[in-house]
């Protein structure tokens, strides 16, 4: 982004609890981290995504085991998150959800 010479002088890196509640504390003024992370931290103002050409996306898998007691219960709640009806309760937490075909 060019401006990492002047964010040199007070840059951070947090290691040992959220951004946003070192933000919201008070112990940094602009804090940058997961949106699914800064959303349930109270007293900090969500402003945006940084541009997408800097973002790293992190995508969540589902997997079944071989030796699963239940298959059909497995597939059915792996089938649920993928779906449009979960969509708003994935977006509402921060996440993107994709909505990718399932194998079966």
């Amino acid at each position: 982004m060019g401006i990492a010479e002047q964010m040199s002088k007070t840059a951070r890196k947090i290691y040992s609890e959220r951004v946003g509640t070192v933000v919201a504390r008070g112990d940094a003024e602009l804090g940058f981290q997961q949106v699914s992370e800064l959303m349930p931290i109270p007293g900090i103002d969500f402003i945006g995504e940084i541009p997408a050409e800097v973002q790293q996306t992190v995508l969540f898998s589902a997997g079944i085991t071989s030796n699963v007691s239940s298959l059909d219960a497995s597939r059915d709640l792996i089938a649920y998150l993928a779906s449009p009806k979960a969509a708003p309760t994935i977006q509402k937490a921060g996440l993107k959800p994709l909505l990718p075909p399932l194998p079966w």
